[in-house]
């Protein structure tokens, strides 16, 4: 994101990567990351013998009907936004991904995990994770942008086809006005019909290029861009082909912006290819509405929250997309800033709480 940040920070320095521990979770599989997936299936899982987190991620990452479950760098502080807090080191952070039981994860800021196809395959196989998603901001609002997002995104596509993954996840670049009114914007601060259709067509023109590769674009509706609200991301879904374009739902961050992820899920429900698992706090979004406070110093006062603690209604959503055949990645995340002058988190506690909420609904609906 192009944003600009509300204190005077200076940017990051990436630690050296801490030594890699060799306890590893003893149900965690075997490497099988950016392979294709093995003809075996399993035709029926057990969900009620399996008392184990990692057994029911791994069920679904075999090819059983469980779920896939997994877990972004930004739930470690790893952002793209210059200035954002402490970065973890790399071997640190896909370390607990994988000793947690999560079979997945996403590609994170551009240059964060390796740039090499054949270091990122090591890195990720050698602990049985796949690269499920790649976050790609993008500015389609502007014509003067249109050729250097396209080649933006057609460069990561190719990344990210070498390695095996199959989802781009597009969103809007934003701007510092929007922000600096994340989760207040009005019908006025969004685009003309005129500048919608180009941000169809922008998005279009990028999944033709890319189907070949064999991705597609999965659309991420992000406070603090101009695709934020509800109806702004149904612009997105009307001025785009369905066959070409699918939705992104992070139920935080439409949350965050005052929208209804369950609704969503429910009128988008044959378009939603991937899913950000985000919740976020009912108190710290009372204080943006209230005292106007901007989206990065809201995220650093605790706005995003453990799934299941927070103000969407996460049974009705498992139930909306289990209705709808959903299939995809569940990706959990929780988008926090390290150090000080933020208050103290734990990554690791935090991932642990939201998967065992998020594998409490999935049960429960199975």
């Amino acid at each position: 994101m192009q944003w600009r940040l509300g204190r005077n920070e200076t940017p990051p320095t990436l630690p050296c990567c801490v030594r890699r521990r060799e306890a590893r979770c003893p149900h965690r599989v075997a490497p099988f990351a950016m392979e294709e997936e093995s003809d075996t299936r399993i035709d029926r899982v057990d969900w009620q013998t399996m008392s184990e987190p990692a057994d029911l991620i791994n069920a679904r990452a075999h090819g059983g009907h469980g779920p896939r479950i997994a877990a972004a760098p930004i739930t470690w502080g790893v952002c793209e936004i210059p200035g954002w807090g402490e970065v973890p080191g790399v071997d640190h952070v896909l370390d607990e991904i994988a000793e947690l039981g999560f079979t997945g994860t996403e590609l994170g800021p551009d240059g964060y995990l390796p740039l090499d196809p054949a270091e990122l395959r090591h890195a990720l196989g050698s602990r049985g994770l796949s690269l499920v998603g790649a976050f790609c901001p993008l500015n389609y609002r502007d014509p003067g942008a249109f050729a250097s997002s396209h080649e933006f995104g057609v460069a990561l596509a190719h990344r990210l086809a070498a390695v095996g993954c199959h989802t781009l996840v597009a969103a809007d670049a934003g701007d510092a006005h929007r922000s600096a009114i994340a989760g207040r914007v009005t019908a006025a601060d969004g685009l003309s019909p005129d500048m919608w259709a180009r941000y169809g067509e922008g998005l279009a023109n990028l999944a033709r290029a890319i189907a070949p590769l064999g991705v597609r674009v999965a659309f991420h509706p992000h406070a603090a861009t101009y695709v934020e609200t509800e109806a702004e991301i149904d612009a997105v879904m009307a001025n785009t082909p369905a066959d070409l374009v699918g939705l992104c739902l992070d139920t935080g961050h439409v949350a965050y912006g005052g929208g209804d992820p369950v609704a969503l899920a429910r009128r988008h429900a044959g378009r939603v290819w991937h899913v950000h698992v985000k919740d976020v706090s009912a108190s710290v979004l009372a204080q943006v509405r209230a005292e106007g406070l901007a989206y990065p110093d809201a995220i650093g006062a605790g706005g995003f929250v453990p799934v299941g603690e927070g103000l969407v209604d996460f049974p009705a959503l498992v139930a909306e997309l289990r209705r709808a055949g959903f299939d995809g990645w569940y990706v959990l995340e929780q988008d926090v800033r390290l150090g000080p002058p933020w208050p103290a988190q734990s990554p690791r506690e935090n991932a642990v709480r939201s998967r065992e909420y998020l594998l409490r609904q999935l049960v429960s609906e199975a």
